[in-house]
């Protein structure tokens, strides 16, 4: 401290007076810099309001949708997808894992399927469930053995 105390004094007083502006116009240039990055903050974050209060609605309305659903989930018996049948034990495809999506699309995928079952599974999944063959790949193995890959979806 006293360094700096004996350099400022060893300083004319017009180099002090220079000195003293030099800083006060450093000072408000940095001022001016934090002031424009500061207006622009706001202004990213003004044009981004409205944008995000509407994210919070649409949250706050499917936050009220599954209070609603849990609320009558617990009234109602839980009734079993019609498409549950084509699922348990592969749907009677060895083979063969059947996941149900949703209430229309059905996955099928199986290492190695007996092709004659797959296609017998499929007439009865489309008799039965009204099941149409979105999507299939089907990769032969052996004489009557294939690999599938297929995704039904309900008419």
């Amino acid at each position: 401290m006293n360094a700096m105390r004996s350099w400022w004094e060893s300083r004319s007083q017009r180099e002090r007076g220079v000195l003293r502006v030099g800083a006060a116009l450093l000072a408000l240039a940095l001022g001016a810099v934090v002031w424009v990055e500061a207006e622009r903050s706001r202004a990213r974050l003004d044009s981004e309001l409205p944008r995000l209060r509407a994210s919070i609605a649409a949250l706050e309305r499917d936050a009220a949708e599954v209070q609603r659903l849990r609320a009558t989930a617990g009234v109602q018996p839980a009734a079993q997808s019609p498409l549950a049948t084509l699922a348990t034990n592969g749907g009677g495809l060895p083979g063969a894992q059947v996941a149900v999506l949703d209430e229309r699309r059905v996955q099928v995928t199986g290492a190695d399927v007996p092709f004659g079952r797959l296609l017998e599974w499929l007439r009865n999944a489309q008799a039965t469930h009204g099941m149409r063959v979105e999507s299939a790949r089907l990769d032969a193995l052996a004489p009557g053995r294939v690999r599938a890959e297929l995704l039904l979806t309900r008419s």
